[in-house]
């Protein structure tokens, strides 16, 4: 049993560093203006981390690969002229899951940046495209709404509750601070019940350690329970947050995106603030440093 779990562990952490180490950031298009937002986020990271940036579209017939991909190409050409930053294209046939995997996988895909249209996007895509990948998906997925804000500074909001693998949201914080200096607020839910709240309080002292030992500069806010998401979005809009972390899950099989209804209005919250999702990678919570 042992040399099993070892074994298991081992492929976790090969799939983990290889994301890590990923080169790539890729942005679905689907010729709309929300692409456009997405690709303007990912032109932003690609500056910091150096990483390059690919558009992929899936197409379910092999006779649209030629058109398709010319019209990508058209795309990725105005890019070049107007940003001054060379994009790769990619065409992929099948269902949409599995082009994008494929793709992810074969180009060492390290992020993938979604533009929505609001709540009615969420709406469109649960159970068809962009959600279903991202339920699954170990890689985190940046779903954005406009266009990237100028700012001097980059600052997260990090929330933290009872569950303990919130605390691998901190492994995407510290992947992150390689490439640009990192204000993070640890954001936590208070309970009435004071077993719970001690879980959380044990996860955020936990995450106070390691943003310390990471050197990351940080802070702590407590909202209550009950408003928890819109609290986190409020605050964000108050001081200017670049990005919210959210972990996500596959509940109730692979059409269900969220695990509760209240989580599809933080992804696309009112102010359109991007939201990194982040799906908990199996096994990888119980081993150090996530202990």
């Amino acid at each position: 049993m042992h040399v099993s779990i070892s074994v298991r562990f081992k492929k976790i952490l090969k799939k983990q560093k290889m994301i890590e180490d990923g080169k790539t950031i890729f942005v679905p298009w689907d010729f709309k203006g929300v692409s456009e937002y997405a690709l303007d986020h990912a032109l932003f990271y690609s500056s910091k981390s150096k990483l390059d940036i690919c558009l992929i579209y899936v197409v379910k017939k092999k006779s649209l690969v030629k058109e398709t991909k010319s019209k990508l190409d058209a795309i990725a050409a105005d890019v070049l002229e107007k940003k001054g930053k060379q994009v790769s294209t990619i065409v992929e046939v099948g269902s949409f899951h599995s082009g994008l995997k494929k793709a992810a996988d074969k180009h060492q895909a390290a992020m993938i940046f979604v533009g929505i249209d609001g709540f009615k996007g969420i709406q469109k895509y649960i159970g068809t495209n962009i959600l279903n990948v991202l339920s699954g998906a170990v890689i985190p997925s940046v779903v954005v709404q406009k266009p990237k804000h100028p700012r001097s500074t980059f600052s997260i909001v990090c929330p933290i509750d009872q569950r303990k693998e919130s605390k691998l949201l901190l492994r995407w914080i510290s992947f992150l601070s390689r490439f640009m200096h990192l204000k993070v607020y640890l954001a936590y839910p208070e309970f009435e019940e004071s077993g719970q709240n001690k879980k959380i309080f044990s996860n955020v002292s936990f995450a106070k350690n390691f943003l310390k030992n990471e050197k990351i500069d940080f802070e702590t806010e407590c909202f209550s329970i009950y408003d928890f998401n819109n609290s986190i979005v409020n605050f964000s809009r108050k001081f200017g947050v670049d990005l919210i972390l959210n972990l996500t899950k596959k509940a109730g099989g692979y059409r269900s995106f969220f695990t509760t209804p209240k989580s599809h209005y933080l992804i696309a919250n009112s102010e359109k603030i991007p939201v990194m999702c982040i799906t908990p990678t199996p096994g990888l919570w119980k081993f150090t440093p996530f202990k």
